[in-house]
This record gives C-alpha cells, sequence and structure tokens, in this order.
C-alpha cells in the first residue's frame, strides 16, 4: 500500500495492458453480476486494439515490410470451439420491467467507480422486447487516472432473448469509440463496426447463435445452476468476439452492504476471442450470483496487478427482490 499511495498513477499504468481482455470478460461476466463491466477500469487502462491494420503501421523508409496474412473475413468459429457452443432456451426471466440494479466497484477497497443496469420492456410493431442499458463511471478519485464513461444498449426478443445487436459508447480518457454490432440471426452474419475521429472500420463474423453481453447474460442468468455445470456462450462486444465459458462451482455465503447472502460461486473463463492474444490474460475472476429463483447478481472480483477490484450490488429497486435472496 506505500507504493500505491506514493504513486497511484504509476501503479494504475502498469496494469494499462490487462484492460482490454478484463474489460471484455467483466462485461458479460458483469451483466450476470453486472460490476463486471465496472471491475476492469481500475485494473485497465484502455489499450489500442490488439491487432491494429497494417494499413495503420508505418512502413520503415528504408526496409521492405512483409504484411502479415489478412485474417478471413467473414470470420467463422474453429470448429473445435463451435462443437463445445450450445444452443440455449429461457427460462424465467429475473428481472422485472423497469428494474434497475446499483452496482459500487474498488480497487484494493478504494471506491473507484460505480455501474447502473436497467430493464425496460417496449413494444416494437406486434413484438415485445427487453431494452437492457448499462451506465459506467468512474468518480472524481478514479478520474485522476483513468476517466471512464461508456454506455452499452441492447434489443432483445422477450421471448428468446435473441438481440438484433449492441450500441456501444466507449468514452475514456480522451478516446471516443463507438460501437454498432448488428446481428442477423437469419442470415448467421454479425457485422461490427467501430466509428471514431480516425473513420469507420468494419470487421464480419459468421456465427450460427450470436449473443451480445446483455442477452448472453441474461439468457445465462435464465438457466437452473448446479455445481460443476458449465455454460458457454458466443458473444459479440464492442471490437472483439468472445466465446465465455461459466463454471458453477459452489454455494457459499457472502456478505454485502445489503445484507448475508446464499450464492452460487462462478468461475468465468475465456475459450476463444477473435484476436487470438488474450485467452490468457483471462484468470482470477470469481463472481457470485443469489441462489434463489432470482439469480441475483450480486458481486464480482477480479486480481489486479496489485491487489484486487471487486463490484458489489449496493441497491436495487424492490425491497422484496433483495429479501428474497437474504437468508
Amino acid at each position: 500500500m506505500t507504493v500505491i499511495a506514493r504513486n497511484p498513477a504509476t501503479a494504475l499504468r502498469r496494469v494499462d495492458v490487462r484492460r482490454r481482455v478484463m474489460a471484455s470478460v467483466l462485461i458479460l461476466a458483469f451483466v450476470l453480476a453486472v460490476g463486471a463491466a465496472v471491475a476492469p477500469i481500475i485494473a485497465s487502462g484502455a489499450a489500442a486494439d490488439s491487432n491494429p491494420s497494417a494499413e495503420s503501421q508505418p512502413a520503415h523508409k528504408h526496409k521492405h515490410r512483409y504484411l502479415p496474412t489478412p485474417a478471413p473475413t467473414p470470420m467463422a468459429l474453429p470448429p473445435e470451439i463451435k462443437a463445445r457452443v450450445p444452443a440455449y432456451t429461457p427460462g424465467p426471466i429475473p428481472f422485472h420491467d423497469g428494474e434497475q440494479l446499483i452496482y459500487q466497484a474498488s480497487w484494493v477497497g478504494i471506491p473507484a467507480a460505480q455501474a447502473r443496469l436497467e430493464f425496460h420492456k417496449e413494444q416494437k410493431q406486434d413484438q415485445q422486447r427487453w431494452l437492457g442499458e448499462i451506465w459506467i463511471e468512474t468518480n472524481p478519485f478514479a478520474d485522476l487516472f483513468y476517466k471512464m464513461r461508456d454506455y452499452m444498449k441492447e434489443s432483445m426478443a422477450a421471448d428468446t432473448l435473441h438481440t438484433s445487436g449492441v450500441y456501444l459508447v466507449q468514452h475514456e480518457k480522451s478516446r471516443l469509440n463507438y460501437y454498432d454490432v448488428a446481428i442477423d440471426r437469419p442470415a448467421q452474419m454479425v457485422t461490427m463496426t467501430k466509428k471514431n475521429h480516425k473513420g469507420t472500420t468494419s470487421k464480419e463474423y459468421i456465427a450460427s447463435d450470436p449473443w451480445g453481453p446483455i442477452s448472453g447474460a441474461m439468457m445465462a442468468l435464465t438457466q437452473n445452476f448446479e455445481p460443476g455445470k458449465t455454460y458457454a456462450f458466443d458473444v459479440f462486444s464492442g471490437s472483439q468476439r468472445y466465446v465465455f465459458a461459466f463454471v458453477v462451482d459452489k454455494r457459499e455465503k457472502i456478505h454485502l452492504t445489503l445484507g448475508d447472502f446464499d450464492a452460487w460461486r462462478i468461475v468465468p473463463d475465456v475459450w476463444y476471442v477473435s484476436d487470438g492474444e488474450l485467452r490468457s490474460e483471462a484468470s482470477g475472476t470469481v463472481l457470485w450470483i443469489s441462489a434463489d429463483e432470482r439469480h441475483l447478481p450480486l458481486r464480482i472480483q477480479s486480481q489486479a496487478y496489485i491487489g484486487y477490484v471487486r463490484a458489489d450490488l449496493i441497491a436495487i429497486d424492490g425491497k422484496g427482490g433483495v429479501e428474497s435472496a437474504q437468508n
């Protein structure tokens, strides 16, 4: 703690390189236990995309550059990964119309950010849909080292939870990126578009069962949890594609400021990431979900370069929802 107190900015910069994968791993885990999208901000720092295009790499004035072979477009999952990802049928939806969950994120016990997750039902033509939204904001202390103002929304069919796409605004430090993820299930095609002051770039993927971070999390929360069970999802978030796995470890009691809870301990993993470089970074993360019929997201905790980051549920609109999950 002496080193942190002496130079906190240096300590945060040293964990910068972990952010991109931690943010993406935890976004789904966080909507599964909504602290996830927040937790990486402390252990983070937005790095550039891991695989910048060859055009963005300046060639040496007097040397010939051998450019890497471009990835196939559209990109498909490796067959051995695709075979391990099942299709799911939704169970009871754990959230109600207008529900709001608020999470407080901290780094080694120091409050640093807050996230708000809201769910609303909406009528689109003849179809009823869910709209999920997440706001993530660092507090004034964390703003001194790493300012974040992120927003994500996703629209999902009420009966299947299938999503039509994801919209993400990533405003971190001086960077401002807009992401549109268009998901066409009938065509089994996903197009991810990134816009910023440098222009527009797009990537295409082949996907038979694609999910966004919010829709994938909602589907996971509707499943029956049992020790030893593993759930896997093909998720598209921002500029990357991930195959996330969640292993149900055991039931245990945890304490929050809201009270004591009987919870499922869940261990997330990453089986695949589209840039092929970040899998080993997704480790040391655990999340807890209430062991009642609601599967209320309670806490997520992840190792950082120094100490740990943690996001806890601190408020929910509907006291009965909290009490139902308590002992």
